[in-house]
């Protein structure tokens, strides 16, 4: 959890978390200038209002009118001034747009008549501005130009200010090496010149130890924080302070430790305004709350900390109310607006830090990077013998270019018609992808209606299995009826068998490894009619086998095949009529170039026209026939593992099915198996 203040501006002192600017004797220097009395009056009692915490509004209007007097009789440094106190109170105000155009206007005139002092003073402050608003990007930006011009004037105190403020912004995006290494250094300035701010980045030291988990570490520096400069914390400041060792007493475990800590928070939160301390401690009483599976009470807590951080956009804050609330809802049994609140979760949490903002920071470091080399390049003997290189290096790369120059025009022609034979192998190679992911897709989505669908089918038999148990029981003094009841349910058990059965053929199907041998089709057939005839149930029926046009041996998967005409064989012996005198099932075969063909006919009801367009469908089963609609969809299934597909060839009577297969797959299986050598 983030946990920094909110931007807060007294006696034009602005203070972020533990952000920092420095403050200066503006009135002094107004009583030296005499050029402008009404420009002086008016920020004096702009400051006055500032200094008595009155009316935000007021003091806006004197500092406006300020800015006018001092646009109207060109003093530009007032104005700079005057425009840097409209940013700060437009920022209070939240009219942020405002406050954007303020600091700009006030940077842009302290660069121009190089006011240093008042630049690295405004530019700091519209880092604040951006680190507040979660801009982090443009924060860094800016932080580095109030850094580098601090820098340049010995501006000790606000060197040590513009670190701590990076610190805090690379704490803010996770990157806690370069957070510590800002604030380190900020804390080694402080300590050397002494100054009085030194507790500001030990604190902030101690939120990047709590971010890690380095909570034990955090404590002991924060400890020190309460111990040796709580007289030196204002009340805003002592706000942040027990918040956060709050938080790390509450991580560590230490409970009794860290509620005391959350209410001084609290109140000293209250004292001084600091909202966004009251959001995080609302946030941990709800905490609290919850641990006591009071939910109501920690709901209420979190919704007032919710308020309260949208009120001032802390979309950090937000982010963790959202997944607390997400726990509390899903306690309460309340999923809608757990689904909710995860939505919301999830789109603040993509939107804090987004790729554009990671390329802005690089670009920055660039930036960084290449003023250095500037520094260098200044440094180097003489520009004439600069221009000298450059002169001899323009030859060389001139001659490189002529010699290139030919090379690309010899390889023109050959590269050209290497690219139009690229081409088209990447359209086939493309239109081959694109058909794999389309088959993919549909395979995937076949495979959850049947998950679906099959679950929905087990549990009925399981309901009507359960039941007549039941019944039986209860009818145990009527042994005739009993024996019905047993009768039923083992005729449930055995469909629900045969569905379970069929479930699991479908994922050895999926998963069958594809093995190529000759397949002795006459042999195969009689195997799998065997299979049927033996069982009871099923009718007499005599089988045709008709071997058509067979030149060469079929190189094909057995078990596959066998796996398709058991298949097709079932649905035939189901649509037999009863009172038919002579049932046949016919099976033939016929090789045409690289396809063969396995013709499965029967002599049985036939198929309607409505049911022709839906027999390959999962589970789909005629009204007049009992089966599980699973057959043919996995005779289907089958086929296309072997690289064909089966097709109904005539609906009525005779029926006939064709498993159409390629002998393309047994070749391709062929050329991939690696060639086995015997040592001699």
């Amino acid at each position: 959890m983030r946990h920094t203040c909110l931007l807060f501006v007294i006696s034009m002192f602005s203070v972020l978390a533990f952000g920092q600017t420095r403050s200066e004797d503006v009135l002094s220097e107004l009583k030296a200038s005499n050029e402008v009395v009404h420009d002086s009056l008016h920020y004096e009692l702009f400051r006055s209002i500032l200094y008595s915490n009155g009316d935000l509004e007021d003091a806006k209007g004197h500092a406006l009118m300020a800015y006018k007097l001092s646009k109207k009789y060109n003093h530009s440094f007032l104005f700079a001034k005057s425009c840097r106190a409209l940013g700060m109170l437009n920022n209070r105000l939240q009219n942020l747009d405002s406050a954007r155009y303020y600091y700009y206007e006030g940077i842009k005139t302290s660069q121009e008549f190089n006011y240093t002092d008042l630049l690295v003073y405004t530019t700091n402050d519209l880092g604040l501005h951006f680190e507040n608003q979660d801009v982090y990007d443009s924060a860094l930006k800016y932080y580095h130009i109030s850094l580098d011009n601090a820098k340049k004037r010995k501006m000790n105190e606000d060197v040590a200010f513009a670190l701590n403020n990076i610190g805090l912004v690379f704490y803010y995006l996770n990157n806690y090496k370069e957070a510590l290494q800002n604030l380190e250094a900020s804390v080694e300035i402080k300590k050397k010149f002494k100054i009085n701010s030194l507790h500001l980045s030990l604190m902030n030291i101690g939120l990047v130890y709590n971010d890690q988990g380095r909570y034990k570490e955090a404590l002991t520096l924060l400890n020190e924080v309460e111990t040796s400069y709580s007289d030196e914390c204002s009340d805003f400041q002592l706000a942040d302070l027990y918040f956060s060792l709050a938080y790390a007493n509450y991580h560590t475990g230490s409970y009794d430790k860290s509620l005391p800590y959350l209410n001084d928070a609290y109140k000293f939160g209250q004292l001084s305004g600091n909202r966004k301390v009251l959001a995080n401690t609302l946030h941990y009483f709800g905490l609290f709350s919850f641990k006591n599976k009071n939910y109501s009470e920690s709901e209420e807590y979190l919704k007032s900390a919710l308020e309260i951080a949208e009120e001032l956009n802390l979309r950090r804050v937000k982010r963790d109310l959202y997944k607390a609330l997400i726990e509390v809802y899903s306690a309460k049994g309340d999923f809608h607006k757990v689904i909710d609140f995860q939505q919301k979760h999830m789109a603040i949490k993509d939107s804090i830090f987004n790729e554009q903002m990671a390329n802005n920071l690089k670009e920055i470091q660039l930036d960084a990077q290449r003023k250095q080399s500037e520094v260098i390049i200044q440094q180097k003997d003489t520009e004439i013998e600069r221009v000298r290189l450059i002169t001899t290096l323009v030859g060389v790369i001139s001659i490189l270019l002529v010699a290139v120059s030919i090379l690309i025009y010899r390889n023109y022609r050959a590269s050209h018609r290497m690219k139009k034979i690229l081409e088209k192998e990447i359209e086939k190679r493309t239109g081959e992808l694109v058909k794999s992911n389309t088959d993919l897709t549909q395979m995937t989505q076949e495979y959850d209606q049947l998950v679906y669908r099959a679950s929905h089918d087990i549990r009925g038999p399981l309901a009507t299995l359960m039941g007549l148990t039941n019944i039986a029981k209860q009818d145990y003094e009527e042994p005739l009826r009993v024996r019905d009841y047993l009768g039923k349910i083992e005729s449930t058990a055995h469909g629900l068998n045969q569905t379970l059965s069929q479930l699991m053929e479908t994922n050895r199907i999926r998963n069958l490894p594809i093995c190529i041998e000759e397949v002795d089709m006459g042999n195969l057939v009689e195997e799998v009619y065997s299979s049927f005839k033996n069982l009871n149930h099923f009718p007499l029926i005599s089988l045709r086998i008709e071997r058509g046009d067979w030149k060469k041996p079929l190189l094909s998967d057995k078990n596959l095949i066998g796996f398709v005409l058991s298949k097709l064989l079932d649905n035939a012996f189901h649509y037999f009529a009863s009172n038919k005198r002579e049932k046949y099932i016919k099976v033939s075969w016929s090789q045409s170039g690289d396809t063969t063909s396995i013709a499965v006919e029967d002599n049985g009801l036939g198929i309607n026209d409505q049911a022709r367009e839906k027999i390959f469908q999962l589970f789909y089963v005629a009204s007049d026939v009992h089966g599980s609609g699973l057959g043919l969809f996995l005779a289907q299934m089958a086929a296309n593992r072997l690289g064909g597909r089966v097709i109904l060839a005539r609906s009525s009577a005779p029926t006939i099915f064709k498993l159409i297969i390629s002998t393309n797959l047994a070749k391709q299986e062929l050329e991939d198996r690696p060639v086995m050598t015997v040592a001699g």
